[in-house]
């Protein structure tokens, strides 16, 4: 054996060992050890069964808290600047299309620099109007349309990521989360049958407000609002919130000292030194901890609090502080979220599907094996082993990548099988014209592999083109099909051109224990 064919050997050898060891938690699935370098092969919604989910963004209420956020920090800035502020307030036409804020002010002396402050502060809005009400200026700002429109788009992509987040602390392997259309993003998760569970935990919009409760140390000119607590009890709270969850770095599930189960926030370095800020400057009033507008808790502030701690208690039972420990870790939805489509599916269906499409596979691999043996008689047991190889290396590589095998990805898998024998007709057939010209054994062998290459190459570059195309710009069961098709075609290379090339240079083309053609 001359060290080129070792030098191949070896390669084949440690690529279709390399394929085996992949393969081997698929095959052995629970009875093999979880510390592997691979994974079992994942099932896709549509073989295992789970959830499907459709939501729609509310993303115009991204706007509206937009404007909110804005108008609680120019408050604060025109607090800063002694600007008296008699009344603000955010408003909304109901179409949802007319998001402005009002500020009135208590005298027209400061208006001047309210405006230039305003400008300065926030460039993004733009004031379309000044009225008097009485001696006292209203000024009314609106952002604009192309701005309303990036706060819009922004939600809708970070709903995805911060779905994404929970799905992936949820626990589930191989979860589906896309965009679909303007405002709506596709859920899928395998394997999962309790939808009730997964909407509480994965739609929940987690919007954490820390507010305070009016009271002699209120400011003149802020608002307030009315918010219920667990018990249905209306709550009125002011109507700037002090610190939201983008300040919570961490959650987890806590006892309080009489035993109760509670929520333990930690802090972000920001986070902490604004609620350092926030106790300091209020002590003795009772600060409002919302939830999804819901008011749990309204401690008295005894102390400033600098440790960046906090906890949110109410009564949760184990499950509920779980679940709001699993929302507050992955950051809230910057918008509502409305369940448009809902269903579980069962197994049942993929099951049987997968089952016939094994047996289509497998009639037609043995069809396929009868008709290279009868028709190239030796040399197509070299198709066939071929053949398994490539369903080896291909399975190792959806494996050991990660993906998750659907039912299109079936049909990539049978549609993978034709294409390489297609290309080992092409060599086959390049070989016999070799022969019939008088070529000898090893001539005819070289020359008809390299005459092939060129068909073998052009024809699947161009379907590896179209399966790069396909995952692109497709969604769903059209990727999945996408990679097993783009997979199958790298492989399918690899074995007809150097595979079978191995195999080719081991046995004689005639003879007894030689190949036929």
């Amino acid at each position: 054996m001359g060290r080129d064919m070792q030098q191949r050997t070896i390669v084949f050898v440690a690529v279709f060992a390399l394929a085996v060891l992949s393969l081997l938690p698929t095959v052995l699935r629970d009875n093999f050890t979880q510390k592997w370098f691979t994974r079992p092969m994942a099932l896709g919604l549509d073989i295992s069964g789970g959830v499907h989910l459709v939501y729609g963004v509310k993303s115009r209420e991204a706007v509206t808290s937009r404007l909110q956020a804005l108008l609680a920090g120019l408050r604060s800035d025109l607090r800063g600047k002694k600007i008296a502020v008699a009344q603000s307030t955010v408003t909304q036409s109901a179409g949802g299309g007319d998001n402005a804020l009002m500020i009135t002010l208590l005298s027209d002396a400061s208006l001047e620099a309210a405006k230039a402050m305003i400008q300065e502060k926030s460039p993004e809005l733009t004031l379309v109007s000044t009225e008097m009400d009485g001696s006292r200026p209203r000024l009314r700002y609106q952002l604009s349309e192309m701005a309303a429109k990036k706060i819009e788009t922004d939600a809708i992509e970070q709903a995805v990521e911060t779905l994404r987040n929970r799905v992936d602390q949820f626990g589930v392997s191989e979860p589906l989360i896309q965009r679909s259309g303007e405002d709506r993003i596709i859920l899928q998760m395998p394997g999962v049958s309790d939808i009730n569970a997964v909407k509480k935990v994965v739609g929940s919009v987690a919007k954490l407000e820390f507010r305070l409760i009016p009271g002699p140390g209120t400011p003149q000119g802020v608002g307030t609002m009315t918010f219920k607590n667990k018990e249905g009890q209306q709550i009125v709270v002011e109507d700037q919130a002090l610190m939201t969850g983008d300040a919570v770095a961490d959650a987890r599930v806590d006892f309080d000292q009489q035993g109760q189960v509670e929520v333990s926030l930690r802090l972000s370095s920001l986070g902490q030194q604004t609620f350092a800020r926030i106790t300091s400057e209020n002590v003795g009033r009772q600060l409002a901890i919302i939830l999804d507008g819901v008011v749990y808790s309204a401690p008295v502030i005894r102390d400033a609090i600098t440790g960046g701690q906090a906890s949110i208690s109410g009564g949760f039972t184990m499950d509920e502080a779980r679940q709001l420990k699993v929302v507050l870790k992955a950051g809230a939805l910057p918008a509502p979220l409305t369940v448009l489509e809902e269903r579980t599916v069962g197994p049942t269906l993929g099951l049987e599907s997968v089952k016939k499409g094994v047996v289509a596979m497998a009639i037609g691999f043995v069809a396929i094996s009868l008709f290279m043996m009868v028709y190239y008689a030796k040399s197509g047991v070299v198709a066939v082993v071929t053949l398994i190889v490539n369903a080896v290396i291909m399975m190792a590589c959806l494996s050991f990548f990660g993906a998750t095998l659907t039912l299109p990805g079936l049909a990539g898998l049978a549609l993978t099988i034709g294409m390489a024998v297609d290309s080992n007709v092409i060599i086959f057939e390049r070989i016999r014209d070799e022969l019939r010209n008088g070529a000898g054994r090893d001539a005819a062998v070289s020359s008809g592999f390299d005459k092939a290459f060129s068909a073998i190459f052009d024809a699947n570059v161009t379907t590896l083109l179209a399966g790069v195309l396909l995952y692109y710009f497709g969604t769903g069961a059209i990727r999945g099909f996408a990679v097993t098709l783009s997979i199958g075609v790298i492989t399918t290379v690899f074995c007809a051109v150097f595979v079978a090339r191995l195999l080719f240079d081991y046995f004689e083309l005639k003879g007894k224990q030689g190949l036929s053609i």
